[in-house]
């Protein structure tokens, strides 16, 4: 998407008030309509149309959710994305970026709130919010959490020309405070000086740059090789993305700030690095072929910011002083062409190596512990049969030798029981020999009866007949 440019002007200052006291300022805002008129002279102006315009009076709150929001929610959805101040020094680029609010919440600067969303809305269980604060200053990065870092050097992916700082501290936020802790150390660690134009002039470009890495829930696609296409494979996905908060030195002309010394070699740096920012954004505004990224080191930080992938807002600051007409002029222009540019947005969606890496190594345990137990459970069993075949082989040996002996004396039983059987047997025909002999003995007895009993018989009648008579005789 195009680059968003919004305008924001600081009110007047004590010196403002003093020293432009029977002077109109030199810019008129148009809120409503979104435009700036900038006054050429007492007769004429010329009109610009921003993204958005903001009076002096606009809070912080606002300037962060119209500037930055946008472009931090982005972020959180796996884009890359810029909020860079850009303007004169002294107009308020440190306090609508940097501003840590200590004491008044209400002051917090898009450093801060942009965190504070960022943090509320990932789950530091499962995802990861890193960040590196770092300033250029003379042409040299140097790690603002880290000090002895001097001239960490940028390294470029050939075939994705995405910029690197593999010498940079990255600490991993806890949470919101944590991170308010770190900006104050950086905060602590930044070049400043007084100078004519500002008691706290920035002498170096301040970039905080926040990495989110956020897991995407696990999309299913079809396996292409299976040819029911039943087979599902989970694909393990990661969204990192990066946010820069880009807040420049201010430009200055020598003549106006009074710097001498180290002051302006200072003054010399920031603004040949400015200088060749505005040639890249004159060069992509004008859809030139060649873009000189590599003329400054900020160039090559910048250079996803324009023309590349990330979302981009730019706030320009100025200030009401018709004394800086020049320098207010040529902000807005620099606004100006920086509208014109257009970036390719790209979602940072990859596969999470890392993880599934973690998962495979879970797995891998997983099964590794499995096999071992299951292992321990064979030999365990391996054991108990064979301790079972052991007892079985025994026990068998054991009855076996019984039955051996039982045979053995149930044949001598047999043997004996035979011998019986013979005896008895040579018992019974003598038996029957004897139970014959009296048969015929009873035989003839019955026949010495039968006889026996007819005599008797014949007998009784006999004395019957006589007894008879003689009671005859008698009578």
């Amino acid at each position: 998407g195009r680059v968003r440019v919004a305008v924001r002007l600081r009110p007047r200052s004590a010196e403002d008030l003093l020293s432009d006291a029977d002077f109109a300022d030199c810019v008129e805002l148009q809120p409503e309509l979104k435009r700036l008129k900038l006054r050429k002279n007492n007769w004429s102006s010329e009109s610009y149309k921003f993204d958005e315009v903001f009076t002096g009076t606009a809070s912080q709150k606002r300037v962060y959710e119209v500037v930055a929001k946008p472009v931090v929610e982005s972020v959180l959805s796996g884009y890359n994305g810029t909020v860079m101040a850009y303007g004169q020094t002294g107009t308020g680029k440190t306090f609508t970026l940097g501003r840590l609010g200590k004491d008044d919440a209400s002051e917090r600067g898009i450093m801060v709130r942009a965190l504070e969303d960022i943090v509320a809305n990932v789950s530091l269980a499962s995802d990861t919010v890193e960040i590196s604060y770092l300033q250029l200053y003379m042409e040299s990065i140097q790690d603002l959490l880290a000090p002895e870092k001097t001239n960490i050097t940028i390294n470029e992916d050939p075939k994705t020309g995405e910029v690197s700082l593999p010498g940079a501290v990255t600490v991993k936020v806890q949470d919101f405070d944590h991170f308010v802790e770190l900006l104050q150390i950086g905060e602590g660690n930044r070049h400043a000086a007084n100078t004519k134009l500002n008691t706290e002039s920035s002498r170096s470009h301040a970039i905080l740059m926040v990495y989110i890495r956020r897991s995407v829930p696990e999309k299913v696609e079809d396996d292409i090789n299976s040819q029911d296409r039943k087979t599902k494979s989970k694909l393990p996905l990661v969204r990192k993305s990066k946010l820069l908060i880009v807040d420049l030195a201010g430009s200055e002309r020598l003549d106006k700030s009074g710097s001498e010394g180290l002051l302006l070699e200072e003054a010399k740096f920031i603004n040949l690095s400015l200088t060749s920012l505005g040639k890249c954004i004159n060069a992509l505004a004008e859809n030139s072929p060649h873009i000189p990224t590599r003329d400054s080191k900020l160039t090559r930080l910048l250079r996803d910011s324009f023309g590349g992938s990330a979302r981009t807002s730019l706030i320009i600051t100025i200030g009401p002083s018709s004394r800086h007409h020049a320098e207010t002029t040529s902000t807005i222009m620099f606004g100006q062409r920086a509208m014109k540019i257009v970036n390719v947005v790209k979602l940072k969606e990859e596969f999470d190596y890392e993880s599934l890496c973690r998962k495979l190594e879970t797995q891998v345990d997983h099964l590794t512990a499995e096999i071992d137990r299951q292992q321990k459970l064979r030999e365990s069993e391996k054991y108990d049969l064979e301790k079972r075949l052991r007892d079985c082989h025994d026990s068998f040996n054991e009855t076996r030798k019984n039955l051996v002996t039982r045979s053995e004396l149930l044949e001598q039983k047999n043997t004996r029981l035979e011998l019986v059987i013979e005896e008895a047997l040579a018992e019974l025909n003598c038996q029957k020999d004897q139970n014959s002999l009296l048969e015929d003995k009873i035989a003839d007895l019955e026949m010495s009866l039968k006889q026996n009993k007819v005599i008797v018989f014949d007998k009784y009648l006999l004395w019957l007949f006589f007894h008879v008579l003689r009671l005859y005789d008698s009578s």
